[in-house]
C-alpha cells in the first residue's frame, strides 16, 4: 500500500496554501484576513487528497472538500466579521480541475477524442462537486440562520 503521508503531498500542501494565498491576494483580500484564506485552501486540499487517496471519485472528493471549506468560511466569516466568500473563492482554488482543462483542450486540438473526453469528464465532475458543495452549505447556514433571525425580530 502506498504512504500517506510523503514528501509529494507536503510538497502539494505548501503549493496549495500558496495559491491560496497568491488568489486572495489577487482577489484583494484585506492581510488580516490572508492567514484564514490560506487555512482554508489547505484544509480543502487536504481533504480532496484524502477522499481521491482511499478511492473516492472525484466528485465525492470534490464535494467534501469543498463543503468542508465552505464551513470553515462561514464560521470563519462570523469570527472575522467578514463575508463567508472572503475565504471560500480563495480556498477552493486548490481544487480547481485546471489540468484537466488543459489536457481536455490539448486532446482536442490534437485529434484524440478519446482522452480529450476522459478530461473533459473529470473536470465536469469535479467542478459539480465543487459547486454541489457550496450550495449545500449555503443553503443550510442560509436556513439556519434565517430561522434564527426570523424568531429573533418576532
Amino acid at each position: 500500500m502506498r504512504d500517506f503521508l510523503t514528501a509529494s503531498f507536503l510538497l502539494q500542501l505548501v503549493t496549495a496554501c500558496g495559491g491560496t494565498l497568491a488568489f486572495a491576494v489577487l482577489f484583494k483580500v484585506r492581510a488580516k484576513h490572508l492567514p484564514f484564506a490560506g487555512a482554508c485552501g489547505v484544509l480543502a486540499y487536504i481533504l480532496y487528497y484524502t477522499v481521491v487517496f482511499f478511492g473516492g471519485s472525484l466528485f465525492t472528493a470534490a464535494f467534501a472538500s469543498t463543503a468542508a471549506a465552505a464551513v470553515f468560511s462561514e464560521c470563519c466569516a462570523r469570527l472575522r466579521r467578514a463575508p463567508a466568500p472572503v475565504f471560500l473563492v480563495p480556498g477552493t482554488i486548490p481544487i480547481v480541475p485546471g489540468s484537466d482543462l488543459y489536457y481536455t483542450m490539448r486532446y482536442l486540438l490534437s485529434g484524440d477524442l478519446p482522452d480529450c473526453t476522459h478530461h473533459l469528464v473529470c473536470a465536469v465532475l469535479v467542478g459539480l462537486g465543487i459547486g454541489g458543495g457550496i450550495v449545500t452549505v449555503s443553503l443550510i447556514f442560509g436556513l439556519l440562520l434565517g430561522h434564527k433571525h426570523e424568531i429573533k425580530h418576532k
